[in-house]
């Protein structure tokens, strides 16, 4: 048995893409998935919408032109029953073409974007890391600490669009590292950062202060503790640390301030004086120009606390868990995107990137140009079930005499190279 059917055969999730059965022990017949059903899918939602496929390429080309990696060539549908995986901009297009949602869109050709946030929680162990959840997220039946339930349920009762307000909050999943000196914290969990409160517990009084939990990016990484404010641009972590110890770090070159780690139970009101996001005190980036795409992947590589060896190491076992060898992104690749700042062909290279750098794909996507709304956009149809890759196996019953262990564990599972 070679590594991956290994992989597979522990951890017995399905494949991520094609195969739409359950992979078991020793199974590793390359069972491929029924391109040519996926891609009578496709043409059947453009029929609905009113397009044949030499329309849309038609319409594609006269909103972005030939040589757009937007464009939507007369042959889309042969490479897809050739296997060939669309660009993910030609997925955009569809999407602003169609009106339906790009979520969709990109579980009809095979990627699915619910993994990337359990595979965010379960590959980042010891670091406190950022984590992308949606609102779908916080109405599932993934668990919180007991301390979350109210916030979890003030975001049920929110009204669509609104679980995040103006981007108010941060995700943090904390890592054991900050769980072992800090006895509020519980390891696996995750936290909201409120990034609207710097500026107010800034001038607090120093007990109010010292008693609250930040989230603090610092050059080693992300770390979730409390402050001592030497002053208003000095602070010292608490409990002490290597290698800084009692050392103050300046803020903002040494150190930033992310926001305040929220452990109330009660659901907090948007401070009317709060305004928006660019006026906190820390800024979350520096400058004040839009981020751009290398920028992004060298902070979020930063944040992460992550080498390149080692980022290329989380993104084999990414492969190996999701059983599509396109996960993996060479070494020398990883380095390369940080300089060229061209957003990847394959989708599955940017998954990969979000899922190791902890990224949400919209801001990565954004930050190469790439602007998705689907705010005003309908779900997408599945008129063919083959087609569909299933994100969700809640109600799956495993077969074989699997057990229930693991058929909930399946649950969290799931260009330019």
């Amino acid at each position: 048995m070679n590594a991956p059917a290994a992989v597979r055969g522990l951890f017995r999730i399905p494949r991520a893409g094609p195969p739409l059965r359950w992979i078991e022990a020793g199974d590793d017949a390359a069972h491929r998935c029924d391109w040519d059903a996926r891609a009578e899918s496709i043409r059947n939602v453009l029929a609905q919408c009113g397009y044949s496929v030499t329309q849309l390429s038609a319409a594609s080309r006269g909103r972005y032109g030939s040589k757009s990696p937007f464009f939507i060539p007369a042959t889309f549908l042969y490479k897809i029953k050739s296997g060939v995986t669309p660009h993910v901009c030609q997925i955009v297009a569809l999407s602003e073409s169609t009106g339906y949602r790009f979520d969709d869109w990109l579980r009809m050709v095979g990627f699915d974007l619910q993994p990337v946030l359990r595979l965010q929680m379960r590959l980042h162990t010891e670091r406190t890391v950022l984590v992308t959840p949606n609102e779908e997220w916080f109405q599932s039946s993934l668990p919180l600490p007991s301390s979350h339930d109210g916030v979890r349920s003030s975001f049920s009762r929110a009204r669509p669009g609104r679980w995040n307000d103006r981007g108010r909050y941060l995700f943090a999943k904390i890592g054991t590292e900050d769980a072992l000196v800090c006895p509020q914290l519980m390891p696996g969990s995750i936290v909201r950062v409120d990034r609207c409160y710097a500026q107010r517990m800034k001038d607090a009084d120093r007990v109010s202060r010292d008693d609250h939990l930040w989230l603090v990016e610092q050059p080693g990484g992300l770390t979730c503790c409390q402050v001592r404010w030497i002053d208003d641009r000095q602070i010292v972590l608490l409990p002490t640390r290597p290698p800084w110890g009692n050392w103050p770090l300046h803020l903002p070159t040494e150190a930033r301030i992310l926001g305040l780690v929220d452990l109330d139970r009660h659901p907090m009101k948007l401070p009317p004086s709060a305004g928006q996001m660019e006026s906190r005190s820390f800024p979350l980036h520096s400058g004040n120009g839009k981020m751009r795409f290398s920028d992004l992947l060298k902070i979020s590589r930063a944040r992460t606390g992550l080498t390149f060896r080692a980022a290329h190491g989380l993104t084999r076992t990414v492969a190996l868990i999701l059983g599509n060898p396109e996960y993996t992104i060479a070494l020398g690749l990883l380095s390369d995107y940080e300089v060229m700042g061209k957003l990847p062909r394959h989708i599955a290279k940017i998954l990969s990137l979000c899922i190791v750098y902890c990224m949400d794909v919209r801001d990565l996507m954004e930050a190469a140009g790439v602007s998705i709304d689907d705010s005003a956009k309908l779900p997408l149809p599945m008129p063919d079930r083959r087609a569909q890759i299933r994100s969700d196996f809640r109600d799956h019953v495993a077969p074989h005499g699997t057990d229930g262990s693991v058929s909930r564990y399946a649950q969290s599972a799931g260009g330019h190279p």
